[in-house]
């Protein structure tokens, strides 16, 4: 079943698999990194720009934007004056984090670069 852009899945993906679904939007550039970087604590979008270096404003704002949308991240202004807004992860984000600590202990155990 491939679809006609890399970047979406058909409708008959998205029904076939929840995980092909997950899957492909984990794929995105920087998502993994993002939910790495909020997943000790709530951050400032500048702190988690500090983070991920060489990442696109662009890019990150969205992916911050995909986070929110899917429900993995919540956006939480603490200030009006100025404004000042803070990223937490929502339950669904801490769970969605700890499988992505899991795999990433065990990458370091099991793969080896070829």
């Amino acid at each position: 079943m491939k679809s006609n852009n890399k970047n979406k899945l058909t409708k008959q993906e998205k029904e076939y698999c929840p995980f092909t679904e997950l899957i492909h939007f984990l794929s995105k550039k920087w998502i993994i990194v993002v939910i790495k970087s909020v997943s000790d604590g709530c951050k400032s979008y500048s702190d988690i720009e500090k983070n991920l270096i060489g990442v696109n404003p662009r890019i990150l704002s969205n992916r911050l934007k995909d986070l929110q949308e899917k429900g993995f991240l919540e956006k939480k202004n603490i200030s009006k004056i100025p404004l000042k807004s803070i990223y937490c992860l929502t339950d669904k984000g801490i769970s969605l984090s700890k499988h992505i600590d899991s795999i990433s202990n065990w990458a370091k155990k099991n793969y080896e670069k070829n």
